[in-house]
């Protein structure tokens, strides 16, 4: 006789197979791909605007960091090869 819980939970061979790919999934992550290509220079172009005209220190950062990002790629992380250095005080120039 099955167990009876009051609040459902996990039942023996309930749910999709281990190891089978959710299908709606993956036609909805290529069509908002494919969407989201679509506003490419739009989203870029906000970037740079942000960039070069953002109110605050913090987002003008944030969207120069992206531009470099998709640019270049994001840079490595080598644990390995971590080197300790003093911190190095920036002045914003008026």
């Amino acid at each position: 006789m099955p167990q009876v819980t009051k609040h459902g939970g996990h039942r023996p061979g309930a749910g999709r197979p281990t190891g089978s790919f959710n299908k709606a999934t993956r036609e909805q992550g290529a069509r908002l791909s494919d969407l989201a290509k679509s506003y490419t220079n739009i989203a870029f172009g906000t970037l740079v605007d942000v960039a070069i005209n953002g109110s605050s220190d913090t987002a003008r950062i944030a969207a120069a960091n992206s531009i470099l990002d998709r640019g270049y790629g994001k840079p490595r992380v080598d644990e390995i090869e971590a080197v300790d250095l003093p911190p190095i005080v920036i002045q914003r120039a008026e």
